[in-house]
């Protein structure tokens, strides 16, 4: 089973850390996704991700961070850091890990406007914290083979597997503009502000109306799997 940070004790934390050393801390966003998905959507994919892969590694999890870069989706809703405050609580985080025995640290990002700010927390505290402490940054979305979206058939699909209960399919719709779908454009765009919204239309990157549960659960299966390997990798 994992170990949830949030739910333990100090004595049961001491206690933990002489079986494991590495903890997960899922990194969201708060935005906009179209009209039948809910704006935490990447936290709650991401953090289920980091829950279940922290099961089958018996490590720590954190409490999801629920606040990401999102500035691409103005003037849509967004809740927005910029990318020094991200930077600065992820090191502090890391920071607070690395002086609590903490050896190995995975950021695990949910949301592609994380990216620039998350990436370089390892090398910003180098010879900051204990040289026995390391820190990881991974995208969930780099161990899909599926091409990703925003708000489309893989992010509606996900969340159909995890809160289907959040999921409006009956107000589900494509991108109103017509788009290239290439990861290089998606990268490119979401360093933007409000470039979302302009060129998609209606904020959504790809077309949800085929997502399925099932085809959602295949898509965790597929990034918890690699995931795990990619850690074991790492250590």
């Amino acid at each position: 089973m994992s170990i949830p940070i949030y739910v333990i004790t100090d004595r049961e934390f001491r206690s933990s850390i002489k079986k494991t050393s590495l903890a997960i801390i899922p990194v969201g966003s708060l935005e906009q996704h179209g009209e039948h998905l809910p704006v935490s959507t990447d936290s709650l994919i991401v953090d289920y991700i980091a829950r279940r892969t922290a099961e089958q590694l018996r490590s720590f999890v954190l409490p999801v961070i629920p606040y990401g870069v999102s500035y691409e989706h103005k003037p849509m809703f967004n809740v927005s850091l910029s990318n020094s405050t991200l930077s600065s609580v992820m090191c502090d985080i890391c920071s607070s890990l690395s002086e609590n025995g903490i050896k190995t640290i995975i950021i695990l990002n949910g949301h592609h406007g994380n990216t620039g700010a998350l990436q370089y927390i390892g090398q910003i505290l180098d010879g900051k914290i204990s040289t026995s402490s390391t820190v990881y940054a991974i995208n969930y979305w780099h161990l899909l083979q599926s091409d990703f979206d925003h708000a489309g058939y893989v992010e509606t699909s996900l969340v159909l597997a995890i809160s289907p209960e959040l999921v409006k399919m009956n107000k589900a719709k494509p991108n109103s503009k017509s788009l290239l779908k290439s990861k290089v454009a998606y990268s490119s765009i979401t360093t933007s502000p409000g470039a979302l919204p302009r060129i998609t239309g209606n904020g959504v990157w790809g077309d949800p109306r085929n997502a399925t549960a099932r085809k959602g659960k295949q898509f965790l299966h597929e990034i918890i799997k690699k995931l795990i390997q990619t850690i074991l990798e790492l250590d």
